[in-house]
């Protein structure tokens, strides 16, 4: 089958929205009652995100069917010696329906968004892949960096976590 790829616009925000809500499902940080409760926010987020050109995404389809979606979120950078462009971006919520999957869709998708990342000159592109997808993306280039992280908000306003087992990370 051949994939079909184009760029989402803002009428394309809840199908983001879904498949970014599938994503954490998968990974198994989420229950579905949580994400049903953020699949509004973020639906309205990539409804301004996409019409004001900070969160660029790729819609996939196979025979007219939507196969997955995959995005870059746009953020400010300081120009670095040598390279004086003052983005750089966040790849995220790579998803593809189980039907779809192991047909390169996720391929194609993560090609075209840095085919896009690159002719804009983006300084980097970081992401958080789920352990099955890690080797698509070092097959790709990409390479573990040292990065720290120190979560901000407060347990009592985040989402209850349900008991998992090893947790993967794909935000």
């Amino acid at each position: 089958m051949s994939v079909a790829l184009r760029s989402a616009t803002p009428d394309d925000a809840d199908l983001l929205a879904r498949h970014r809500a599938a994503v954490w499902e998968e990974v198994g940080d989420w229950d579905a009652a949580s994400m049903a409760r953020q699949i509004p926010v973020w639906r309205a987020y990539f409804e301004r995100a996409l019409a004001e050109g900070t969160y660029l995404a790729v819609i996939a389809s196979e025979d007219g069917a939507v196969a997955g979606s995959g995005a870059i979120l746009i953020q400010a950078a300081l120009p670095r010696p040598r390279f004086e462009s003052v983005r750089s971006g966040r790849m995220q919520s790579v998803y593809v329906v189980p039907s779809a999957r192991r047909r390169g869709v996720a391929r194609a998708i993560v090609e075209r968004l840095l085919d896009w990342a690159r002719s804009e000159r983006l300084i980097s592109l970081t992401l958080h892949p789920s352990d099955e997808a890690r080797p698509l993306y070092a097959s790709l280039g990409f390479a573990a960096a040292d990065e720290m992280q120190l979560r901000l908000a407060p347990e009592s306003e985040a989402p209850q976590r349900p008991a998992a087992p090893a947790r993967r990370s794909v935000r």
